[in-house]
């Protein structure tokens, strides 16, 4: 396959990294896969480097993009979830301008709540189906039951309180913001493993408890496109029913199909269980060419 570094530049003077992937004798030359990172995770790490590898080596066109909220941009500032659209437009508009016109948003993890976000609030006409992998009813809850679960120093409540104290009337005001470590956040102990680190602007605006674009099922029955739900069947951070809510609210906005699959075994980041997300993302794929109205669905 051929692939090419991208550099893109976003609407608000942003740039970012990417990576395309092009197979020879692509299934379709004209369709593309955007793949979005998860949390901290950047564009060639962890799972979206495996999903973005293996679509490619299956035939579809790739490209994995970083974003604002990848590595420094959430731990030291500047990850500010609700302008991440301007990031994934821009991935958009590097495949418009090579002559994809159909794309395929892959989010995986936050990545998915961003996807879906995009889509809800920009609608490109491009994108014609999103699938999303260890999607999270909403950053905010998950991240509170992590926290509770591990006895976090300091916890949720304090935290929400004072960085609206801290950020004020203008949180994403730079002037504001600080860097911040929580405790016992990732696990029951001291060690630096289940600490995390965040920005007060970056915690605010994509785990705060008035965080609605971190919050999928506010935009779900928003989204006017096909979706599948991948979700890992072992994850010990999302609940298993949320990706069936998400998909009912997307079923009574009247998008069609919405399918949801869990992958036995697989925790959060599908450890040892990538092959099985790669093959149901690409079965998906291939299906959706095969619906040829809004109210014809399948299973996989």
């Amino acid at each position: 396959m051929r692939t090419e570094p991208l550099q893109l530049e976003t609407e608000d003077g942003k740039w970012w990294d990417g990576m395309l992937f092009e197979p020879k004798g692509a299934r379709r030359t004209a369709q593309a896969c955007l793949v979005v990172h998860g949390a901290v995770g950047n564009y060639l790490q962890g799972f979206p480097r495996r999903l973005s590898f293996g679509l490619a080596e299956r035939g579809h066109t790739v490209l994995s993009i970083n974003t604002r909220m990848a590595n420094y941009g959430a731990l030291f500032g500047g990850g500010l979830l609700h302008r991440t659209p301007y990031d994934i437009d821009a991935g958009v508009d590097a495949l418009r301008r090579r002559g994809y016109k159909r794309i395929i948003l892959c989010g995986y993890s936050m990545g998915a709540t961003m996807v879906t976000y995009y889509q809800a609030k920009m609608a490109p006409p491009e994108v014609v189906a999103l699938c999303t992998f260890a999607h999270p009813w909403s950053l905010p809850d998950s991240l509170r039951r992590r926290w509770e679960r591990f006895g976090a120093r300091p916890s949720y409540d304090v935290v929400a309180e004072r960085v609206a104290a801290a950020l004020g009337d203008d949180p994403e005001d730079p002037t504001n913001d600080r860097i911040m470590v929580v405790h016992r956040s990732q696990g029951p102990s001291d060690r630096p493993e289940h600490t995390e680190l965040w920005t007060y602007s970056t915690w605010w605006f994509s785990r705060g408890p008035e965080a609605d674009a971190a919050c999928s099922w506010q935009w779900m029955d928003q989204v006017s496109v096909p979706v599948a739900f991948i979700q890992a069947g072992s994850d010990p951070l999302i609940w298993e029913e949320e990706a069936s809510r998400l998909a009912e609210l997307a079923r009574t906005s009247g998008v069609r199909p919405v399918i949801v699959r869990q992958i036995p075994g697989a925790n959060h980041v599908f450890d040892r269980r990538e092959s099985e997300a790669v093959r149901a993302a690409s079965d998906y794929i291939d299906l959706l060419e095969e619906v040829e109205d809004g109210d014809r669905g399948f299973t996989l």
